[in-house]
């Protein structure tokens, strides 16, 4: 296994030991995670880079469902066509109200 000396700022050594803490990991074991993460991210397909970059953001979240065909997939995703602005709206409407 080699080593790797890496400098970096203070907010960002302050972010990585706090998401450290909160998955109950070293920080090294964290930093391997978001570097390999990062590293994968360069290869693949697209999907597979945004698979990548989520799981080094720390926001990729897993789920048991069943598996969903490919042209299910299709239909589900052209049934969704359309409603992003819609949904931005109602988030800032909501913003707004708070």
């Amino acid at each position: 296994m080699k080593q790797l000396l890496l400098r970096v700022p203070d907010d960002v050594h302050r972010r990585l030991a706090a998401r450290a803490a909160r998955a109950g990991q070293s920080v090294n074991a964290v930093a391997n995670e978001i570097l390999d993460a990062a590293v994968d991210a360069d290869e693949g397909d697209r999907r597979t880079r945004l698979r990548a970059r989520a799981t080094a953001l720390g926001v990729l979240q897993s789920t048991n469902g069943p598996v969903v065909s490919t042209p299910r997939r299709r239909r589900i995703v052209a049934s969704t066509k359309g409603t992003g602005p819609i949904i931005d709206r109602l988030l800032a409407e909501e913003r707004e109200r708070v």
